[in-house]
């Protein structure tokens, strides 16, 4: 089943005396593949929708089993997920896109990494044809079905929101004269590329290395709960030498800290592998017990401004946060704000549009200029990690802390 999905966005601003025309142009256009086996009848629809699976709905949807409700969804849908600005003259040819979605897998990545292709082609006004091939899952079967159509569509830039799984049956499987890009994984996660496939995922190796810049490697203590990217970090941590003097495992089954954890925590830097709400949960309960450790370090998966009202400030003066977001263009937080993602946060959005933007400029225009500073060493993104500490408010790099402390004494003196 294909769609042509086209709804313009026209923005006329009180600002400016004259109004500005929309482009002559045509712009981008968007197709929604579907290759999940089997008919989608109405109460297929309906239960698509009430779990919130849209992109699956979008590609199922058919007027032959539509009704009012389900015709009202789909134009809800389609309008939120594709608003294009259109403000002037589009100068380049048409190029083609595809993306790869197993959005059962991946869940709501696949809107932040939709809503992040819409922001580069339009902040950089491309004519341009994005074509979205769903796959529901990672099956080896559905994967190879579309990555053959993907081929015969006469399409060799894809953008692909994979996991290890995904990204294996890639390697072994892509045609080498098409060019992937993977932003949801680092090649350290993978090690596997046959040269045409480009990895946009975190290096959380650099970002251990970072913190533990600010530790004495002695005595550290890792919470973490048994995920894919726990495994990772605790790896990482045991690789850099650093002594770890206890792993405390905190999943579904084992949240509280009650009788596992001692006053020797006080004296110990404190790794916190878990995700943003499991984080802020730990330190206060180690502060209800009055165990306050050196330091806590975290990476990526906590550098969110939700940190900052979940956790009380006295409670994280000593907590270092390696981030890897640095330089984002503001045509592009501007116009993915607009589409509902927080680039300057989301570091699926920021690794996509990277992605696209060397894709873009290396093989499909080379002539445009790179709105990104951030380049490709070896399969993946090399990103500067930096190392931030917070204030009441915001997040601040201990760079820039170390300057403002700077300032303030050369002042007094």
């Amino acid at each position: 089943m294909k769609k042509n999905l086209l709804i313009l966005l026209l923005i006329f601003s009180s600002c400016f005396a004259k109004i500005q025309k929309p482009s002559p142009i045509p712009p981008a256009s968007l197709y929604y593949l579907d290759f999940e086996p089997g008919i989608c009848d109405s109460q297929c629809l309906k239960k698509l929708i009430d779990e919130k699976k849209d992109f699956s709905f979008l590609s199922r949807y058919s007027k032959e089993y539509s009704n009012s409700y389900l015709e009202s969804c789909y134009m809800s849908l389609a309008s939120g997920i594709a608003k294009l600005v259109v403000t002037k003259d589009m100068d380049l040819s048409q190029q083609q896109i595809a993306v790869l979605l197993p959005q059962n897998i991946i869940g709501g990545y696949a809107h932040i990494v939709s809503n992040a292709v819409f922001s580069y082609i339009i902040s950089k006004d491309l004519n341009v044809k994005v074509k979205f091939y769903l796959t529901g899952n990672e099956n080896e079967i559905s994967l190879i079905t579309a990555i053959n159509k993907i081929k015969n569509d006469g399409i060799s830039l894809v953008i692909a929101p994979l996991t290890a799984k995904g990204a294996e049956i890639i390697a072994k499987n892509s045609d080498i004269n098409m060019l992937f890009f993977i932003p949801t994984l680092h090649y350290k996660m993978v090690k596997v590329s046959r040269g045409n496939i480009f990895f946009g995922g975190i290096d959380y190796e650099d970002q251990v290395l970072k913190l533990l810049e600010y530790s004495d490697y002695k005595n550290i203590v890792v919470f973490e709960d048994n995920s894919f990217l726990a495994k990772f970090l605790d790896e990482y941590i045991s690789l850099s030498g650093a002594n770890i003097e206890k792993k405390v495992l905190v999943d579904g089954a084992q949240t509280s800290l009650l009788g596992r954890v001692d006053e020797n925590l006080k004296d110990v830097d404190i790794f916190l592998n878990l995700p943003l709400n499991t984080t802020a949960k730990i330190i206060y309960e180690l502060k209800i017990n009055d165990l306050v450790p050196n330091a806590f370090f975290t990476t990526q998966i906590n550098y969110a401004p939700k940190l900052l009202s979940l956790i009380d400030f006295k409670d994280r003066q000593n907590l270092f946060i390696a981030n890897s977001i640095t330089h984002v263009p503001q045509n592009i937080a501007s116009i993915s704000s607009i589409l509902g993602v927080d680039i300057y946060y989301n570091w699926i959005a920021y690794s996509t549009a990277i992605g696209l933007d060397y894709l873009y400029n290396a093989f499909a225009n080379t002539d445009d200029e790179r709105i990104f500073k951030e380049r490709i060493v070896g399969s993946s993104i090399n990103y500067d990690t930096k190392i931030y500490k917070t204030t009441n408010h915001k997040f601040e790099s201990i760079r820039d802390e170390e300057k403002n402390l700077n300032s303030e004494l050369n002042f007094e003196n």
